[in-house]
């Protein structure tokens, strides 16, 4: 838990009762001073619409003491030869110096192409005064080129921005020795086939295969390991959706080559359907989650080399992926890659065309590239997209195909601070392997309060959370990762409202142990320490006299709570015994705009 700082205890007050106190204004304030300080015709349209497209814009409030309200009627309309409005931008409150996004629907006149650049102005009026901004771009939901330039248009879909937490999928080979050394260095347990070969490196991996297995066993033996028995879909799925989590992204091809899905036998056969199990693990995964859990978006983690593959080693960094054949790390014996087929080229041989069935035959709506390195990544995702918008579905990819992507991918880190591009931490329950690692003990796993906490933190900065389990060799989950994700579930499901469709405050996320999430018509605040009595929060809320504040989950889900602003700015949350105990691992707030 996060150490108490900017929350500061006060003297015990009455709980669960409706007290919210603002100051009135002696005269009618003048009207807010508004403008458009930013806009951009984007490649998003609104879910379920004839492609209307959607255009952001950023209002600031430039005045010193006026409020935007409801009652101000704020419209976001344009002005165009090219575009007409169907769905106004809308506000319902911005405090002074406050900025906010809003979103207009357009389409394209009879006659304009989409895709076609045109200029477009954006006219807001309000009660007591408009404003006008100009932009340029495409407008209509037009075709992408093979070009960065083109594709670095593209964003993030609104239901990705929505969904906020995802369920990472680390299962494979690596499964079947499932060891990372934890002391003296940690290692992800998928990079075993890694470490087996760099003696050196200061690894443990070495030297603990050669002591289980011996010198003569080679990584691809554990083909015979990794049996999947007891792999069950549904019961995978299931835990996802009491997970509380909004989207999936198992593994469907590691560093080390093997792959969990089908493809022609002529890019390779070095897969769980052609060897092994003779199983399409990802397809079954992914038709379960389609025909029984569809509100749970679907993605494909997919590494883009393969440390040993001999096609990859014309594009040898130098470093890990230095290309095959692999050899025996003890013997220095060069030995099969096991199911290689031999191709012209690795990028157009293998990694396209197994991209390609990922996005096509499997309908990826997440493509999630690892390393990058050699590609034609342009080739590929101004297909893909194009083919997407043929079909009404709206896709994204990430920034580690290549090329720049929707949205950037910390690792087992996260931002500081709000980042407007959008973004999307990936990390384990396991607190430095994705993959599962036995030599973890229970007490190391992230706890339910950890996932929650985490999630909100990641969310108050405009962030998706991405939590990784690591399946065992047969397909069971350990149970500590059950147990700890159904935790965090309750709680996620319980607040669902202040977690998903939201967005993040402009002015601060929070800090220490705040955070802060605000959709259209509500704000919310989260504490991560029991409020058990008054509680000062030192931020500029956007309470209103006439505003209902409620809290949000828990015991007293739905029950009156009292936020009263003081004379300097500051704001006194009314905690309690009585709250404190009514919940677990973060107390939520509303605020619900009446005015």
């Amino acid at each position: 838990m996060l150490t108490p700082q900017s929350l500061v205890p006060l003297a015990l007050v009455a709980s669960l009762s409706l007290a919210v106190s603002v100051p009135r204004a002696d005269a009618p304030a003048p009207a807010p001073q508004l403008e458009i300080s930013a806009a951009s015709l984007t490649s998003k349209w609104i879910e379920g619409s004839d492609f209307v497209q959607i255009i952001e814009a950023t209002i600031a409030n430039t005045g010193n003491t006026t409020w935007l309200t409801r009652a101000d009627d704020l419209q976001v309309t344009v002005s165009s030869d090219s575009v007409v409005t169907v769905s106004p931008g809308t506000l319902q409150r911005l405090q002074p110096t406050e900025t906010a996004a809003v979103r207009i629907g357009v389409k394209n006149k009879a006659g304009v192409n989409p895709g076609t650049t045109c200029d477009v102005t954006l006219e807001a009026s309000w009660a007591g005064g408009t404003t006008n901004f100009d932009i340029s771009g495409p407008c209509g939901i037009g075709k992408f080129t093979a070009t960065e330039g083109s594709l670095e248009t593209h964003s993030t879909p609104d239901w990705f921005d929505d969904a906020k937490y995802g369920i990472f999928i680390h299962w494979g080979l690596y499964s079947a020795p499932a060891y990372g050394s934890i002391t003296p260095n940690e290692e992800y347990s998928e990079w075993y086939w890694q470490h087996l070969n760099n003696p050196d490196d200061a690894t443990q991996t070495f030297q603990y295969h050669k002591e289980t297995y011996g010198t003569n066993f080679n990584y691809d033996d554990f083909v015979a390991n990794f049996t999947g028995k007891k792999f069950d879909p549904k019961a995978w799925m299931q835990l996802i959706s009491d997970a509380g989590a909004k989207y999936v992204v198992p593994v469907t091809k590691h560093h080390d080559g093997f792959a969990l899905f089908n493809f022609p036998e002529s890019i390779s056969k070095r897969s769980s359907v052609h060897m092994g199990p003779k199983r399409d693990f990802i397809k079954e995964l992914l038709d379960t989650a389609k025909s029984q859990f569809p509100d749970i978006h679907r993605g494909t983690y997919f590494s883009m080399p393969e440390w040993y593959n001999p096609a990859y080693a014309r594009y040898s960094d130098g470093g890990s992926f230095q290309g095959g054949p692999p050899v025996n790390p003890y013997t220095g014996e060069e030995i099969p890659y096991t199911g290689y087929v031999e191709v012209g080229d690795f990028v157009t041989g293998i990694q396209r065309p197994q991209m390609d069935v990922l996005a096509y035959e499997y309908e990826t709506e997440i493509m999630w590239c690892d390393i990058g390195g050699a590609n034609n990544s342009t080739l590929m995702a101004s297909a893909w997209l194009n083919w997407a918008r043929d079909k009404g579905r709206q896709v994204t990819f990430n920034s580690r195909c290549g090329i720049r992507g929707d949205y950037d991918t910390p690792e087992y880190s996260s931002n500081s601070g709000i980042v407007e591009r959008k973004w999307e931490t990936c990390r384990g329950l396991d607190p430095f392997s994705f993959g599962y690692n036995y030599v973890t003990p229970d007490d190391g796993y992230l706890t339910s309060e950890e996932i929650v906490q985490t999630l909100v933190d990641i969310v108050s900065k405009n962030g998706n959370f991405l939590l990784d389990i690591g399946p065992k060799n047969d397909g069971t989950i350990p149970q500590i990762m059950e147990t700890n994700l159904l935790g965090a579930g309750k709680w996620i499901t319980a607040h669902a409202e202040s977690i998903f469709g939201t967005r993040y405050w402009t002015r601060s996320p929070g800090t220490d142990n705040v955070r802060f999430t605000t959709t259209p018509d509500a704000f919310y605040i989260h504490l991560f320490a029991a409020p058990t009595g008054a509680v000062a929060i030192n931020f500029p809320l956007p309470l209103r006299e006439g505003d209902k504040v409620t809290i949000v989950g828990g015991k007293l889900a739905g029950k009156d709570a009292s936020l009263t602003k003081n004379s300097d700015g500051t704001f006194t949350l009314a905690g309690s015994t009585a709250i404190a105990a009514a919940d677990q691992f973060a107390w939520t707030f509303k605020i619900a705009y009446e005015s």
